[in-house]
């Protein structure tokens, strides 16, 4: 290389730095873009469970027919038993009694206007099926035997 070409070299770099600065003005620090985070993947093995899930119960309503159902009013209370003497007013109150068929075959009854005799025999009647009485308020004692329990109508 000859000297020539090594001041030519030289003197083509200081012209060229000295047009750098003039055209870019005062050089200023670059600073590079920051990098990015580095993303981190991490894979874990599937958990197998050998214990059961948790049970969800739920009530539904289901729309289709409603049932309606009617009582029908109770049966009537027994006013006095099969096998007995009773005074009106007292033991037994006037009214429409009825026995059903007796479980002995033959039900005995009688309308009293005293407690003892047959000659306070008002009214009476022997039967084998049901028994149906009306007891007035003028009786005085109402005699039962045989019968099944008596209820007021």
């Amino acid at each position: 290389m000859n000297k020539k070409h090594v001041i030519g070299y030289a003197a083509t770099t200081l012209v060229a730095f000295g047009i750098g600065t003039t055209a870019g003005g005062s050089p200023s620090p670059q600073t590079a873009p920051a990098a990015a985070s580095p993303t981190v993947t991490i894979t874990a093995p599937a958990v197998e469970s050998t214990e059961p899930g948790p049970t969800v119960t739920q009530t539904v309503e289901v729309p289709g027919p409603k049932t309606t159902v009617t009582v029908g009013p109770p049966p009537p209370a027994v006013a006095m038993s099969g096998d007995g003497t009773y005074q009106v007013g007292v033991d037994v109150k006037p009214g429409t009694y009825v026995s059903k068929k007796p479980s002995s075959g033959n039900c005995y009854w009688a309308r009293l206007s005293r407690e003892d005799g047959l000659g306070g025999i008002i009214a009476n009647n022997n039967s084998s099926g049901q028994s149906v009485v009306t007891i007035r308020k003028t009786d005085k004692y109402f005699e039962s035997s045989g019968c099944s329990d008596w209820t007021k109508r």
